[in-house]
């Protein structure tokens, strides 16, 4: 009796735009754990390809340059840092409530892998002229639209605009207080002064904030 032969089921291929937007994702993820564990110089297009398990020409094709690499996974590394911050303090009603856990929200994401990576990014910029112009721009932006949001979040609270200065110059002083302090923190001996600076960051922003409403209703 003739046996008859089943239909091999046609394996599906994925779009190519599907599998594009996979070995991006692959590439960003491997440069911000090269970018933490090995630190922006080491951090080179064949380790990332490599760490990525994405073929050389795979990665040209994605990111012709390093400096379009780092300037992709610092856009992302951007995105990770608002969706932290919107989860820990999206839900909060209370405008002075938010203001409060600032300190605490940016401290976790500047201790974490990731921002440990764009610590690393930024510095190693500094040194690379294809980059260094974009990275400028991209911090420039990030400047504007934070000390907008802090700004948003004071008014609310009901702080008088004649302030407006004085909330910039915080959201400016606790943001790079809190870069420097997560450098600082590299050395594990340091970690636990690095703690306490932030403790002390956060009573001076609670005078600063009691100052401003003291000031706001004489």
């Amino acid at each position: 009796m003739q046996q008859t032969e089943k239909p091999v089921a046609k394996k599906q291929r994925v779009p190519n735009a599907e599998r594009s937007a996979k070995t991006r994702e692959k590439l960003i993820e491997a440069t911000i754990n090269c970018l933490y564990e090995l630190g922006y110089h080491q951090t080179t297009t064949v380790v990332v390809a490599k760490r990525a398990g994405v073929s050389r020409g795979a990665m040209l094709h994605q990111f012709p340059s390093k400096a379009d690499l780092m300037i992709e996974t610092a856009h992302r590394l951007r995105d990770m840092r608002a969706a932290t911050h919107h989860e820990a303090l999206g839900h909060l009603a209370d405008p002075r409530e938010k203001f409060m856990k600032l300190i605490d929200v940016l401290w976790e994401v500047m201790i974490s892998p990731s921002g440990l990576a764009r610590l690393d990014l930024m510095l190693g910029a500094r040194s690379d002229p294809e980059l260094a112009d974009r990275m400028n721009e991209l911090n420039d932006e990030l400047d504007i639209f934070h000390k907008a949001r802090i700004w948003s979040q004071a008014e609310a609270m009901g702080i008088h605009p004649k302030y407006k200065d004085k909330i910039e110059a915080f959201t400016q002083l606790y943001g790079a207080a809190t870069r420097g302090l997560a450098m600082d923190a590299f050395r594990p001996k340091s970690r636990e002064g690095a703690e306490k600076s932030i403790a002390l960051l956060k009573e001076m922003q609670l005078d600063f904030l009691e100052k401003l409403f003291s000031d706001t209703d004489t």
